[in-house]
Parts: C-alpha cells; sequence; structure tokens
C-alpha cells in the first residue's frame, strides 16, 4: 500500500524533545503475557513527538494519554502479529531501511551513525523506533491480505466519473492533506464533535486534534496523508475541498460508513497531460484504501476483544 508507506516518509522531523521525566518505574497494565510500564509510557511520548513535533505543544496530561492509546494498539497489533509474522526478520526489509534513511536525512543528520547518537541521548533505541515502524507496515500487510478480496470496486462507475471530470481539466490540482477519521457509531453527534474538533484545532493545531480524536492509523502521525492530485479522490471530497482555500478545514464527510475531516495545508497547480488510465488507476486505489482503513478498524477492535488487557 503505497500511501501508508509514503505517510512515513513525509511526516517525520525533529525537534527538540522533552527530557525524559526521572520516576519509579512500574507496571501499569498488563495485556495477555505482554506489559506496559510507566518508563514505557514516558519513552513512547518522546517516540510520539518523533512522529510529530508539534505534541510539543500539547499539555502533559494529554500527551501521556496518547501514549498510553498508542502503546495498548501497538501491543494489540503486535500480538496479532506474531500469529502471522516474524517480526523481528522485517527489521532489515528494504523498504524500512529506507524510511529510516529518508528520516534521519530529512532530520538534517548526515548518516545512520549521528543519528543513532541522537536516539541514544534521548535515551530511545534505533531497532525499536524500527520495529514501531515494522508493525504498522505488517499491520497494513496483514489487512491486505485478510480483507483485499472483500474490497468492492465498482470499476465503471468510477470511469464515468473520470471521464465526466477530465473534460473539464484543464490544470490539475494536488493537495497536501491531513484527515480526521471520526468512526460511525450509534451515539455519534456529529455536528457538536466537529465544533469541538475545530475549537481544539484553533488552539493546538490540527495536527495533534488528529492525535487526539482521530482513529485513522494516520492519527499518530499529525494525520497527515500527504501530496494528492485531485483526480485520485471521490468526487464528493473533490467537491468540498473545491470550496475550501489553503489551510482551510472541511465539514465532516461520509466515507464508507465513517466521517472524515480534511484540511488542506497546501496546493500546487499544474499543467499536465491528462492520462485517463494513470488517473482511474489511482481513483481506484484511493477507493480501495478507504476500504482497507476501514476494515483495519474494526479488526483492530476484533482482535481487542480476544485479549485480555488488565490495567494494574
Amino acid at each position: 500500500m503505497k500511501k501508508i508507506i509514503i505517510l512515513y516518509i513525509l511526516i517525520f522531523s525533529f525537534l527538540n524533545l522533552r527530557p525524559l521525566i526521572s520516576l519509579e518505574n512500574k507496571i501499569i497494565y498488563k495485556i495477555n503475557n505482554e506489559i506496559i510500564t510507566s518508563f514505557d509510557l514516558k519513552l513512547e511520548e518522546k517516540y510520539l513527538i518523533i512522529f510529530n513535533p508539534n505534541l510539543k505543544k500539547i499539555n502533559l496530561k494529554q500527551l501521556e494519554t496518547l501514549a498510553l492509546d498508542s502503546l495498548l494498539k501497538e501491543k494489540i497489533k503486535e500480538i496479532e502479529l506474531s500469529n502471522h509474522y516474524t517480526i523481528e526478520k522485517t527489521l532489515q526489509d528494504e523498504n524500512l531501511l529506507k524510511i529510516i534513511k529518508d528520516l534521519y536525512i530529512k532530520s538534517g543528520f548526515k548518516d545512520k551513525k549521528n543519528f543513532n547518537n541522537f536516539l541514544i541521548d534521548q535515551n530511545l533505541d534505533l531497532n525499536k523506533l524500527k520495529k514501531k515502524i515494522a508493525i504498522e507496515m505488517l499491520w497494513n500487510s496483514l489487512i491486505l491480505s485478510k480483507f483485499n478480496q472483500q474490497v468492492v470496486i465498482n470499476r465503471t462507475l468510477l470511469e464515468k466519473q473520470v471521464n465526466k471530470e477530465i473534460k473539464k481539466l484543464t490544470n490539475i490540482r494536488e493537495y497536501f492533506l491531513s484527515e480526521i477519521l471520526i468512526k460511525n457509531e450509534k451515539d455519534l453527534k456529529i455536528n457538536q464533535l466537529y465544533n469541538e474538533i475545530i475549537t481544539s484545532s484553533k488552539k493546538i493545531g490540527f495536527d495533534n486534534t488528529a492525535n487526539l480524536f482521530s482513529k485513522s492509523d494516520s492519527a499518530k502521525y499529525g494525520g497527515k496523508i500527504g501530496w494528492i492530485q485531485e483526480t485520485s479522490l471521490s468526487p464528493l471530497i473533490i467537491k468540498n475541498l473545491s470550496e475550501l482555500n489553503k489551510g482551510e478545514i472541511s465539514k465532516p464527510i461520509k466515507a464508507s460508513e465513517n466521517f472524515i475531516i480534511l484540511k488542506i495545508d497546501d496546493i500546487k497547480v499544474s499543467q499536465r497531460k491528462i492520462d485517463k488510465k494513470k488517473i482511474l488507476e489511482n481513483r481506484i486505489t484511493f477507493e480501495k484504501n478507504q476500504q482497507l482503513e476501514r476494515f483495519s478498524i474494526a479488526y483492530l477492535n476484533k482482535v481487542k476483544q480476544n485479549i485480555i488487557i488488565n490495567e494494574l
């Protein structure tokens, strides 16, 4: 899933990290036979800030809540993945190593050695960072293998939409997007929640708000999706984005069974030769990823029901 791999490359950057607070190390959660300690929690806060440096702006209580949620999800995924993969073998995966290389280059480190020394100074570990990325990559692979056959794509309908849209295209717009995915639950009050999200975005920024509210895997990285051509998006999303300027946030958009709120971080317009086939394939990929993300959320909740989680 190319889009998901790109996410990791786009959003890693380093700022100064909060110092690790000295505290007594104790077990705070037990998940089957796995444990989470108070020391793990503080380290996770620092890893999260690596993924999204703007998290430095939120208060310590919110950061602690995010770190705990992140660790719980990671442990649940790791337990399930152990039934299908050997995670350690993936640490030398070509894609993962490329992500790590892009990470330290974009962060201003001249080589992996300097990057590793920086992590050591922060009480962090390169192999643990690689393992976190590996878990997300393998989880995406697992979801793809389990649910790919259940993805329903109406190619004929998408082709008709593309044919209609390219007639209007003289220039192609690309959006750098961030998202907040809202799970459509029985008692959901979407308008009230939307107002809370807008208020939060004004106070702490959209990326930090995504960490707090979004159910998507991209939440861990500030909701960043990256650059997407408008021809890859659904007509409903294009309609909503066409009404927005750079920096503005959309109203809730119905996406499959859930809602998605999008922010335009940047826009660029270019004149290009229209490649109908490529546009159609990009649209199909986008629709497929939308459905797979929904399966990912549902499957994580299903796995969680079969795991014993005890707060100590």
